[in-house]
């Protein structure tokens, strides 16, 4: 099962400031103070219900999206996709989430990340885990293509009947990939029910 300890406690430490200050705008009648006790439980509880991955790089996003449909969840008449996807917003365009992504420009097309995502993807064909990724990675000098046929993100949206919030995730990639130097382009995604999600992602001229 995932755990309740340091990947957990860095998604509240980088999302709950940005996405409360959010809600508060949205809803100024609402008691943050609580809202926030109790999304701090139904996080740790979700956790503590859901299948790790084996420790996969893939893992941190389970950690995210679980947190995310905590948000929901502990008040579900008042946060709607609408509302969670005004939260996630400002929390992947912060100063901070833009800067850590931004350290990391034009590492997505170099030998060492694009081989090791490779072999991932590969051993992702018979992993065990249950909340597992699936997926395809074809390398590029300038662009890579990265289809996806399973989504950990999905399954649990499924598993904790949150499935409607997982475009409020799929959204964030485009933005993630351009701080990092790319341009995703993307046609399908398995969160609006297509068969896969078809990542192309090209390198940002002067990036």
């Amino acid at each position: 099962m995932l755990k309740y300890g340091m990947y957990a406690k860095s998604v509240e430490l980088l999302c709950f400031k940005q996405a409360l200050a959010r809600l508060a705008e949205i809803y100024p009648d609402m008691d943050v103070k609580k809202y926030k006790r109790s999304v701090k439980r139904e996080y740790k509880e979700m956790l503590l219900r859901t299948p790790d991955i084996g420790g996969s790089s893939l893992e941190m996003n389970l950690y995210i999206a679980a947190f995310v449909f905590s948000l929901h969840k502990v008040e579900p008449d008042r946060i709607t996709p609408e509302v969670v996807d005004e939260m996630v917003t400002v929390v992947f365009d912060s100063p901070f989430m833009v800067k850590a992504h931004e350290n990391k420009k034009c590492t997505l097309f170099t030998d060492n990340v694009q081989d090791k995502k490779v072999q991932e993807s590969i051993a992702s064909q018979t992993s065990k885990y249950e909340l597992d990724w699936k997926f395809h990675y074809e390398k590029g000098v300038d662009e890579f293509y990265n289809t996806y046929t399973e989504c950990g993100i999905c399954k649990l949206g499924k598993r904790e009947n949150c499935f409607e919030f997982v475009p409020c995730l799929c959204n964030m990639d485009e933005r993630n990939y351009r701080n990092e130097g790319g341009q995703l382009h993307r046609t399908k995604t398995l969160g609006q029910g297509d068969e896969c999600c078809n990542f192309h992602v090209t390198r940002i001229q002067g990036r």
